[in-house]
């Protein structure tokens, strides 16, 4: 483990980073797939490369990629992968799918408010005021730069694809799902054995398999797998090399870096969760690149002040004391 002090918190943009590119290609596999099917077929996509990166990487057999967690490890990040991954990437691409990526992206903003919450009830994590100083600061940040005028009139053009209600709702319980998500990965990250965590590409890969053996388990009693599964089966609009895309950048390299994140963070999910938040602030110079969306000076203070919020929570200990 490095003794780098924010090593965590450096991760943590990382994944940001990593899941702000996934945005895109998944918002257009959504719209040409359908969201149900991308949640589906991701998830599939995701289990591969893990499974390969797992046995390479930690290294262990296949056999023990089942028989080494602990039942603990099971238990927790398997709920992680259902709630997070299973329920909350359904909402997420559904939001996607109706109001747009950037402006979906706001309501991530619970997200941190989400896990601290969580975090209390569960692994009694505790903040300082300075901290919540900073994730109110990062809230307030990305929504200034997220509900602008333009992203208005954005979600007014993308009526076509759902009722727009139904995306903010979505976006709203996606945000809530995650940040719940985080706490429970954080909570398995808690078990031992023989003194070592569990790998954090072993721990992703367990979030996987449960997310996707309930997911699939779910739409075959309700008689749904060939409906999910024709889309993809014929390429539907081109959409799987958007699905592929979206899931090399998201649940492979995206949720393994929250893995690590969450793992080299002992007890600080929130604090993880808010720095995920910052996906709009990412996202802003790739809308522009994707789509040539411009980038105005709004938006601009928008992501100071975020980042503002970020360096604020990250250092309130530190702030605290110099107070």
């Amino acid at each position: 483990m490095s003794t780098f002090p924010y090593l965590g918190e450096l991760v943590a943009f990382g994944t940001t980073l990593s899941w702000s590119i996934g945005i895109f290609p998944f918002t257009e596999a959504a719209r040409r797939l359908g969201p149900n099917q991308v949640n589906h077929f991701r998830l599939v996509i995701a289990v591969f490369f893990l499974t390969i990166l797992s046995l390479l990487f930690v290294p262990i057999s296949f056999t023990q990629l089942f028989t080494s967690p602990l039942p603990e490890h099971w238990l927790w990040f398997g709920l992680s992968g259902v709630v997070g991954l299973a329920l909350g990437d359904y909402f997420s691409f559904t939001s996607f799918a109706i109001i747009g990526p950037r402006v979906s992206s706001v309501f991530n903003t619970l997200a941190p408010a989400s896990a601290l919450f969580a975090g209390y009830f569960m692994i009694g994590e505790r903040i300082n005021y300075i901290g919540l100083i900073g994730i109110a600061i990062t809230i307030f940040g990305v929504i200034w730069l997220t509900l602008s005028k333009s992203a208005k009139s954005e979600i007014k053009h993308l009526e076509q694809h759902g009722n727009k209600e139904k995306g903010i709702l979505y976006g709203m319980l996606a945000a809530i799902c995650q940040g719940v998500g985080v706490v429970l990965a954080n909570k398995g990250f808690t078990y031992q054995e023989n003194g070592a965590n569990l790998p954090f590409f072993q721990a992703t890969w367990l979030r996987m398999i449960c997310a996707t053996t309930v997911i699939f388990i779910i739409t075959a009693i309700r008689g749904r797998i060939k409906e999910i599964a024709l889309p993809v089966i014929q390429n539907k609009n081109k959409g799987n090399m958007y699905t592929l895309a979206g899931a090399i950048f998201g649940p492979v390299t995206g949720v393994s870096l929250s893995m690590l994140t969450i793992s080299l963070m002992h007890n600080k999910p929130s604090v993880a969760q808010t720095i995920f938040s910052l996906m709009p602030i990412f996202a802003l110079p790739l809308a522009y690149f994707f789509y040539k969306e411009k980038i105005t000076l709004k938006a601009v203070i928008g992501a100071l002040i975020a980042i503002t919020g970020v360096i604020v929570l990250i250092w309130r200990d530190e702030i605290r004391n110099f107070l």
